[in-house]
Formats: structure tokens, C-alpha cells, sequence
């Protein structure tokens, strides 16, 4: 079982999905590696943030698509008492020094992705890092594997069952769908609590520490 953090939760006094909290969470030695989420700014710029707008991860408002990346730097996406500003993908992976796992989710609800897609090949392309591209979008999965390899879908709450059986290099399932092609590397996400039947699997969890040996 490798344990991954989900966002770098739950690991340190820094908010999720910031510089900080994943940088903290690639420091624990039993932690195996981290998975966070991408969005493309306005002005194309590639910044680290799950939902589509930033309302409820800051004290700003508006949708990230829609704004460009120095009006979001205005808004503190940590607390009071630990500021983040929004860290583009480019910042983290430059602070990065480890082996561990780095799973980037490519967050895309439309199929405009392609141009989305190439900006970021073209970042982690730099980098000797032991990355892992993931997705909900079955065809911005298709098109990243024509230039990276380790490209992996997500199956589970309805989206892609018909596609458990797939060519790429590993899968993110939910717990109901873990005897899923379980041939291939498989992570199973998100586990916040103590299942049956886990040792098999890379787990993604908000709480690392339920899985410390």
C-alpha cells in the first residue's frame, strides 16, 4: 500500500490544495506522494485550485477561467493566520525535490481542452519528477497520452464505468469499483476511513496519519 495525500490535507495548519500544505505533506516520510488539481487561467497561466471557482477556497469571488491569474494573486487562499496565495503548477514542481509521486488532476468539464493539454505537457516536460496525469475527461486523458505516457483515468460515481477496461497506465477508482483491472497500477480514492481489502492499492486519503504504520 503507498498513501498519497489528497491535496496535502490535514497534514500541517495550511489549507489544502496551496504551496505549503503539499510541499509538508512530500516531507512526512511515510507519505508516498500527493495528488492535487489544475485549472487554466484567463490569460493562460496554470494554477492549483479544485473547484472552478474560488468563492469558497479564498476571500475572493469569481470563476478562474474567467479571471486573470494577477487578479486572483490578490486573494488569500490560505487563513488568517497562515496566508497562501493561488501557487501556479509551475511553483510547486520548482520546489519539488523528492521521488514521490506527484498526480496532477486536470480539471476540464468542456471539451476545449486541447490547447489546456499542451501548456501543461509543456511544463512538466521540464521536469525530472515522477509524475502522473489524471483525469475525468476521458478524451483530455486520450489526447495527454500522445505526449506523456503515464496517463491515468478516473472511474467511479458514474463517470467511465464503461470504460474501466482502458490502454492507459493506471487507474483512480472508487472504493465500490477496486476489483476493477486491478492488473495495472490502481489508487483508490478517497479513503478517509479504514476499509478491507486496501493492501493491494495506493491509497488517496485526506488523512494520512489513519494509514501511518
Amino acid at each position: 500500500m503507498k498513501i498519497i495525500s489528497h491535496r496535502g490535507s490535514n497534514v500541517s495548519n495550511y489549507k489544502p490544495n496551496t504551496k505549503q500544505a503539499l510541499l509538508t505533506a512530500l516531507s512526512i516520510d511515510f507519505i508516498d506522494g500527493i495528488e492535487f488539481d489544475i485549472r487554466i487561467t484567463k490569460d493562460k497561466k496554470i494554477v492549483i485550485i479544485h473547484d472552478p471557482i474560488i468563492n469558497f477556497v479564498s476571500n475572493g469571488r469569481g470563476i478562474v477561467k474567467n479571471m486573470k491569474y494577477k487578479k486572483i494573486l490578490k486573494y488569500n487562499f490560505g487563513t488568517k493566520e497562515n496566508p497562501s496565495k493561488i501557487c501556479t503548477l509551475k511553483e510547486l514542481l520548482d520546489d519539488i525535490n523528492s521521488n514521490k509521486k506527484i498526480i496532477i488532476e486536470l480539471k476540464e468539464e468542456s471539451n476545449d481542452f486541447k490547447m489546456f493539454v499542451d501548456i501543461v505537457y509543456n511544463i512538466i516536460k521540464n521536469y525530472d519528477l515522477n509524475i502522473y496525469i489524471t483525469s475525468f475527461n476521458y478524451n483530455l486523458i486520450k489526447y495527454f497520452k500522445t505526449k506523456f505516457d503515464n496517463c491515468g483515468l478516473i472511474i467511479g460515481n458514474g463517470i467511465n464505468i464503461k470504460r474501466k477496461y482502458n490502454h492507459f497506465n493506471f487507474n483512480i477508482l472508487t472504493y465500490k469499483y477496486r476489483k476493477i483491472y486491478n492488473k495495472k497500477e490502481t489508487f483508490l480514492w478517497t479513503i478517509n476511513d479504514k476499509k478491507e481489502d486496501l493492501e493491494k492499492y495506493n491509497i488517496i486519503t485526506d488523512n494520512p496519519y489513519l494509514f501511518e504504520d
